[in-house]
């Protein structure tokens, strides 16, 4: 399939593109538009959805969510070389408009396109002079590409225009060695911020790597990582595993996501009316109502302890589907309190000497350059719920063949 984006600059009101009868949008306003283009898209109906989003940007070349949105089905449909392209011409077309320019640097950004991003600044910087975000984008990029005295420079030049030593540099901290001052620019940061779960996510790791009493406090105390059987059938987990495979239209995964090797459903899983769906939510909630029953005394400075723990709720749910050889590379949830996975199928792993499709907890990613094994992993097992902070870094082993398809969902408690 090729990419379905007109590489000409569309003008201001321009007719639309032709979209196939059955999914005209004429009669919808743009957001209305762009729900029915991503119900599409979720439907298995990836060509006409695209067109569909074309067609709207045509009419709203301006439109950042639009952009947004048409990078996200791109990156999804198989093409990832087209979701590079589509941003890098948007941003140039985009001449200008500095608010459709920087979401879509930051949406190259995230998904990892360093490369494209050291490409497309320097342009950028021609017209739009030189702002204090260029230089911090520039320095993410050259760190994660392994240019690290160009980054180094970088940092120090956006630190003194009055960039805040935050989380990326961190991360380039981490990755040069400088562990100490790795912790102690991300102890600042949790110290302003508490509950941001990527600010502890870096400070584990720096504790882990000074060798830090602190460590054993944050992520050593029982019941922080815990697995529970899930009271569900092998029936309804046979009917669960056939809704959701309805629901995994995608041909590949999110750009912004940890997965290699499958695909994410889109939207709210647990929003979904499906009697399937709606038997395996409450089931999942009774086990997140143990694990908090059981968790250590309350601790005010702990980013999990210090929560309070009468209430919760899912902040977003969904299902990953994973195929041959699949994995998650090592990440965390910044936007929840409590992280899982829950194992709907599982193919024969056979030997578990090297734990083919292991959960792993605590290994950071190896862009980071530590060396650092896992804290623990956990086998996986249909059934089975695995529950951690969402401040840990996971991921999971690749497995040879075979489908591996998991709930997950983020928790946040309502103190």
């Amino acid at each position: 399939m090729t990419a379905h984006f007109n590489l000409r600059a569309p003008a201001p009101h321009a007719a639309p593109l032709p979209v196939p009868d059955e999914c005209s949008l004429e009669p919808l306003d743009r957001e209305a538009g762009l729900i029915a283009a991503v119900r599409l898209f979720e439907q298995g109906e990836t060509a006409p959805a695209l067109r569909a989003v074309e067609a709207l940007l045509a009419e709203h070349p301006d439109w950042v969510e639009g952009h947004l949105v048409m990078a996200q089905l791109l990156s999804q449909s198989g093409e990832p070389e087209a979701f590079r392209e589509f941003l890098s011409w948007t941003i140039r077309r985009a001449r200008g408009d500095l608010a459709l320019v920087v979401a879509c640097l930051r949406q190259l950004s995230d998904a990892e396109q360093h490369g494209a991003i050291l490409q497309l600044v320097p342009d950028v910087r021609r017209w739009a002079g030189d702002h204090l975000f260029f230089t911090l984008l520039e320095a993410v990029a050259a760190s994660e590409l392994g240019d690290l005295t160009r980054a180094e420079g970088l940092f120090q030049a956006a630190a003194k225009a009055g960039g805040v030593l935050s989380l990326p540099h961190v991360r380039h901290l981490i990755r040069t060695g400088d562990a100490v001052k790795a912790a102690t620019v991300a102890e600042g940061f949790v110290r302003d911020q508490p509950r941001h779960q990527g600010g502890w996510g870096l400070l584990e790791t720096a504790w882990r790597l000074v060798g830090d009493t602190r460590h054993a406090w944050l992520v050593g105390q029982p019941g922080l990582v815990e697995t529970v059987d899930v009271d569900l059938s092998t029936e309804a987990l046979n009917a669960l595993a056939v809704c959701l495979r309805r629901l995994h239209g995608a041909r590949s995964h999110p750009f912004d996501q940890s997965l290699r090797g499958g695909t994410q459903t889109a939207g709210r899983l647990f929003h979904h009316d499906d009697i399937e769906i709606q038997g395996a939510r409450r089931a999942l909630r009774a086990a997140v109502r143990r694990y908090l029953d059981a968790l250590p005394p309350h601790d005010p400075r702990h980013p999990l302890l210090g929560c309070d723990r009468a209430g919760f709720h899912v902040s977003d749910s969904w299902s990953v589907r994973l195929l041959d050889g699949g994995f998650h590379v090592s990440h965390v949830h910044p936007q929840g309190t409590l992280s899982s996975a829950f194992y709907v199928t599982l193919p024969p792993l056979g030997d578990q000497s090297h734990h083919a499709g292991w959960l792993t907890i605590g290994e950071p990613p190896e862009t980071l350059r530590t060396g650092l094994p896992p804290l623990r992993v956990i086998e996986p097992k249909v059934g089975r719920l695995a529950l951690f902070p969402s401040f840990l870094w996971h991921g999971t082993r690749p497995f040879p063949q075979g489908e591996r398809m998991t709930v997950a969902f983020d928790t946040v408690l309502d103190g």
